[in-house]
């Protein structure tokens, strides 16, 4: 099992553990005093000089933008651009207390497992892990004055920030939970933890979806399969029953289910499959919106299936991967799913996903028409690495990928590069 990585949250109220996360808000940036100068020192009324980064030279000159995000019972967290890390954005992590060194390596080995089990999983899985996986970067110091570097994935919860998502904005971020589990389960690995406060929307730059705390990670041979928000897959009927707006008796439960209701979960998966067509399917091609239907379909059904098998060594023994790699696969998750942009890099393999950095800021493809993408090899750097594929440069659509040739006629694309044929 993969552990955990504690980092402070909230600032000044609690110190939670996860793995590389965080949690940042208007507080974390407007308290008065709470600053850092480019030296190091930290200018802020902590009554700890645990908290002061010139105990660290050898960190010296290596952070930019540096911000003090608060402290718990144990440690401080610092915010900053990490010069070292492609000027990525992280969270450095300093401890207040001695002993933690070797504990601390640990649980930081474990969570760039998840990167390093992508590198040899293809380039396709390279781009989902550095897209929608903060990790941790790297350990260092003394056992009486250690540090972290881990990735800052600030944002907040799916469920707090469903209200204020419109339109596009919830299919792309259902898309982007399929790309997230299928980071994880393409690998062979089950999360395990999907509450809402696990499945992030980060604040910059736009609407787009990260998985944190990865503290019961487990192999899909040893997942939890005994429902609810626990089994991974439970996540993706669940989420897009509650953004497509979908009816009561076509919501998914949160918790698992004391009983199985075979006719139930028949009624309630037929109830969402109606209301997906209805919401989302009425502007969409009709066989490629078909097609996503039935594997979404597949997803629910497989998961119903291991939920009622929970227990049996069969079971446990003989699940290596899901159905949920299929899903992403379909055109209308790549089309609404945005650009892999290599949000969480950690340069933990031979070549880099090679995604690109995110714009400061991003809007879903209906809204983004500003810029059109002049050269066809860096557009073609944020798709899968599939064949055939191709990628929108100009239009609504601008910057999605397909694997099926844009229409002619198809007004939210004006022009598009061939990727891979």
């Amino acid at each position: 099992m993969l552990g955990g990585i504690a980092l402070v949250v909230l600032l000044l109220k609690v110190f939670l553990v996860s793995s590389a996360r965080v949690t940042t808000n208007a507080e974390l940036s407007t308290e008065a005093g709470n600053s850092l100068s480019s030296d190091g020192e930290l200018h802020t009324k902590t009554n700890s000089s645990n908290c002061d980064l010139s105990r660290y030279p050898q960190l010296e000159g290596r952070f930019e933008n540096l911000v003090y995000a608060g402290k718990g019972a144990n440690g401080c967290v610092v915010l900053a651009n990490d010069k070292d890390n492609g000027n990525v954005e992280v969270a450095v992590k300093l401890s207040k207390k001695a002993g933690k060194l070797a504990s601390w390596h640990s649980e930081c080995e474990q969570s760039r497992s998840l990167h390093e089990k992508a590198c040899t999983a293809g380039h396709e899985q390279l781009l989902l892990a550095e897209r929608y996986l903060p990790i941790c970067l790297e350990v260092g110091g003394t056992d009486d004055a250690p540090f972290m570097v881990m990735h800052a994935a600030g944002g907040k919860g799916i469920d707090a920030m469903q209200s204020k998502l419109r339109g596009e904005y919830r299919v792309s971020v259902f898309s982007q939970m399929v790309g997230a589990l299928t980071a994880m389960h393409g690998i062979g690995l089950s999360h395990n933890d999907l509450h809402d406060s696990n499945v992030v929307i980060l604040s910059k730059p736009g609407p787009l979806v990260a998985f944190i705390d990865f503290g019961e990670v487990e192999t899909l041979k040893n997942a939890n399969y005994g429902g609810g928000y626990k089994q991974d897959e439970n996540l993706l009927a669940r989420q897009a029953a509650k953004l497509a707006d979908c009816p009561s008796e076509a919501q998914f439960p949160f918790n698992s289910e004391k009983t199985h209701d075979h006719h139930k979960q028949h009624t309630r998966k037929k109830a969402l499959m109606t209301c997906l067509q209805d919401k989302w399917g009425k502007d969409e091609d009709e066989a490629s919106f078909s097609d996503f239907l039935q594997a979404l379909g597949a997803v629910v059904d497989e998961a119903y299936k291991h939920e009622l098998e929970h227990g049996k060594k069969h079971n446990r023994n003989d699940v290596t991967k899901t159905c949920v790699k299929t899903l992403y696969h379909t055109a209308f998750v790549q089309e609404h799913q945005p650009p892999l942009w290599s949000l969480f890099p950690a340069r933990l393999c031979a070549e880099s996903g090679s995604g690109g950095q995110a714009p400061d800021h991003w809007l879903p493809p209906a809204e983004d028409t500003d810029k059109r993408l002049d050269d066809c090899e860096t557009a073609c750097n944020s798709c899968p690495d599939k064949t055939p594929m191709y990628v929108c440069r100009d239009g609504k659509k601008q910057g999605e990928c397909k694997r099926k040739p844009w229409k002619n006629n198809d007004k939210r694309c004006a022009s598009v590069c061939t990727c891979r044929e």
